[in-house]
């Protein structure tokens, strides 16, 4: 696996962290590839219940495109480039958006624990996680109408589901820059903590999600697509599914002897 994207797993919680802090961990398609294989696999990985998506360092969670590297591109990636058809460029973007959309629909709970710059790209797949939390020193921007581009990996759609269209529109068409007490503020943000303590703040998150039940969690996104009549029937067909899981009958036991429960995903 590419350095550029470290996985540790502990304790039913995988810590993805994009690794280029020399670079603010911009993205280079090294990066989001190797990170696209990462997902897949921890989607796929009972042992894994809970994904933390994060930084190297302290300065960034990333800056976004690595549009300037620093050796400039080599010869052969120009000549690359420059044969590429519009088709095969749109096809190799859409084959690394897959990481905001397994962020968005893996059945366990994404944590985007933002340490420092989110831009562009990047600020789209921290939208696309189930929490998102941050340091204090965090910042936030679209950073697409800076450089003439539109935008992708979804944060169009994620950020006006979360802040609303007009919100929305404003940080794409005017590149506002938030600080983390803002983006809390207008429902970016679960949690803001100190960048002291964020590290740990993070890892106690992640553990408390991680004792949760796995099969609850499968089926607790049900209303992300479709109408009020399709998800109140997937909704009764999913808690006829849990209510008959062994997790069902640990946590029942559980409250009634005011205990924590210990559940399996059976």
């Amino acid at each position: 696996m590419s350095q550029t994207i470290l996985v540790e797993r502990s304790d039913g919680v995988a810590t993805v962290t994009m690794n280029r802090p020399e670079r603010m961990n911009s993205l280079t398609t090294e990066l989001l590839e190797s990170l696209t294989r990462s997902l897949r696999e921890l989607a796929d990985d009972s042992g894994v219940h809970v994904v933390v998506l994060t930084g190297a360092g302290e300065r960034a969670f990333s800056a976004g495109a690595d549009l300037a590297p620093p050796d400039g591109p080599s010869p052969a990636d120009r000549s690359a480039r420059a044969r590429q058809t519009l088709e095969e460029s749109f096809d190799g973007l859409k084959r690394v958006q897959e990481a905001s959309w397994m962020l968005h629909t893996m059945p366990k709970p994404t944590i985007a624990a933002v340490n420092g710059a989110a831009a562009g790209a990047s600020l789209s797949m921290a939208l696309a996680c189930d929490i998102r939390v941050a340091s204090a020193n965090a910042i936030f921007t679209t950073a697409f109408a800076r450089i003439g581009f539109s935008g992708d990996f979804g944060g169009s759609y994620f950020l006006t589901k979360l802040i609303g269209s007009a919100k929305a529109r404003e940080m794409y068409l005017l590149n506002e820059r938030i600080d983390a007490a803002e983006a809390q503020r207008i429902g970016l943000l679960y949690r803001v903590w100190p960048q002291a303590s964020f590290r740990s703040e993070v890892g106690a998150l992640a553990r408390q999600l991680a004792d949760g039940p796995p099969l609850s969690y499968r089926y607790m996104n049900l209303a992300l697509h479709g109408h009020l009549r399709d998800v109140l029937d997937l909704e009764a067909e999913a808690m006829m599914y849990t209510g008959r899981s062994e997790d069902f009958a640990t946590g029942v036991a559980a409250f009634l002897r005011k205990e924590k429960p210990k559940f399996t995903g059976r």
